[in-house]
Formats: C-alpha cells, structure tokens, sequence
C-alpha cells in the first residue's frame, strides 16, 4: 500500500469490490459444502477448508493492497475457474458450477482492472 495507506477513490473502491468478490467466493464454497453433505459435519467442513486454503493464503495482502499479491490470486483464480466449468459439467451440479465460474471470471475481471489502475497510477511495476 502507499506510504499514507490511503488509495484514491477509485482504486479503494476496486480494491473493496475485490474482497466482496473474494469473500462472495469463500462463502460459495461453504454453501457448496453444505449441499454436497446435507447439513454441517466435520468431513464438509475438511472439504471447505481443502477448498478455501490456496484463497485463503492471499487474504492479509488482499487487505493491504499489496499489488504482487493481486498478481498471483489472479493467476490462482484461473484454477478455481477450471473448477468450476468441470463442476457445470457433471449431472445435477450445473448451477453451482456456473455461479463458481462466474464469480472467478469477476473476480478475474475485478483483479486486472485492479492492478492496471493501480500501476497507472502509482506508476509501479508488478
């Protein structure tokens, strides 16, 4: 983040649609788990956390703006992504796939635009 730790306008508000996005997902995946299981147990909670782990590394530079973090969960998500599609594809899970696939493509979408304001702005490399 910049030394006063403030952003401009638009880019804080990238930044907080971000982590809506990011925390959208997260509690996709513990609606998912509940589906999957029918009611709360330790295994869908061991399959949420098997889930959300790789997002869930990314959390504290997501908070902080650090720009290379933007970088890799973009690249991250692109897996989450993939998930998603294969999930459209098996019988009776279409929708939850279509909802992951969407929220990473706007999670995607939301990291570049992100990123590209920032650099502009701060004229920063990644």
């Amino acid at each position: 983040m910049t030394s006063s730790n403030t952003l401009p306008t638009p880019i804080e508000l990238l930044r907080k649609a971000v982590l809506a996005a990011y925390y959208a997902l997260l509690i996709y995946f513990i609606v998912n788990a509940l589906m999957v299981f029918g009611e709360f147990r330790p295994a869908s909670f061991a399959i949420w956390l098997i889930q959300v782990t790789p997002l869930l590394l990314f959390a504290r530079g997501l908070h902080y703006a650090n720009l290379r973090t933007y970088g890799w969960v973009s690249f991250v998500i692109l897996l989450y992504f993939m998930h998603g599609v294969l999930i459209a594809f098996r019988p009776g899970q279409f929708w939850l796939g279509l909802v992951e696939a969407l929220l990473c493509t706007v999670i995607f979408v939301l990291l570049i635009v992100f990123i590209r304001q920032y650099r502009d702005h701060y004229q920063v490399s990644l």
